[in-house]
């Protein structure tokens, strides 16, 4: 079951529209519902902030998407260790949402890729002097440099601003790097490269 906590009925009614096929929905409005709700393990949540203080969250024990009106790394890094699994802007497109939703589906992780850049460029770098690892070799020379500039944290459109190339083009060498590399998203790859 998908479980939407929220009272803004526009939120409410596109995660109805987007899911209501695939999921059986519940809408709640009321934290106290969402506290006495039976939630097991096989469920999905998507929780709007903008309805309740992130002190006031049950316990985490389902894929949990968390919504809020200004996503910032410090509270998404909480919400995180607290056991959520997605969060972004409460204003995502629908494509987005999808995304997100698919994510929690499948056991990933969904964050805004501003936070998941800031996340990269925070990772400490390699200082060893290390050959070039055997799993980049099978990449191409573009497939390479679009690595490369994702590790330095680059978004998908920039990065095409630097290579000029289309963000098509970059999502294209991006699905055959995660692919080459078996990296399941770019924060993995930005860490393996690092």
């Amino acid at each position: 079951m998908l479980i939407v906590y929220s009272g803004d009925e526009t939120l409410v009614g596109l995660c109805v529209d987007l899911f209501g096929k695939q999921y059986k929905t519940r809408h709640l409005s009321a934290i106290q519902e969402l506290i006495n709700q039976e939630i097991t393990s096989k469920d999905m949540l998507i929780i709007d902030l903008e309805w309740c203080r992130e002190k006031d969250l049950p316990q985490i024990i389902c894929p949990t998407l968390i919504l809020v009106t200004v996503p910032v790394i410090e509270q998404a890094m909480r919400l995180l260790r607290r056991g959520v699994r997605a969060y972004g802007n409460r204003h995502m497109h629908e494509e987005n949402l999808h995304q997100a939703v698919f994510a929690l589906k499948s056991g990933q992780i969904w964050l805004p890729p501003a936070i998941v850049n800031r996340m990269i460029t925070a990772l400490p770098a390699n200082k060893s002097e290390k050959k070039e690892e055997p799993w980049l070799k099978d990449l191409t020379l573009r497939e390479a440099e679009v690595a490369k500039w994702l590790v330095n944290g680059l978004s998908n459109r920039e990065i095409g601003e630097k290579m000029f190339i289309s963000i098509r083009t970059v999502k294209a060498h991006l699905t055959s790097i995660f692919k080459k590399t078996g990296c399941r998203d770019r924060l993995e790859l930005a860490t393996r490269m690092k």
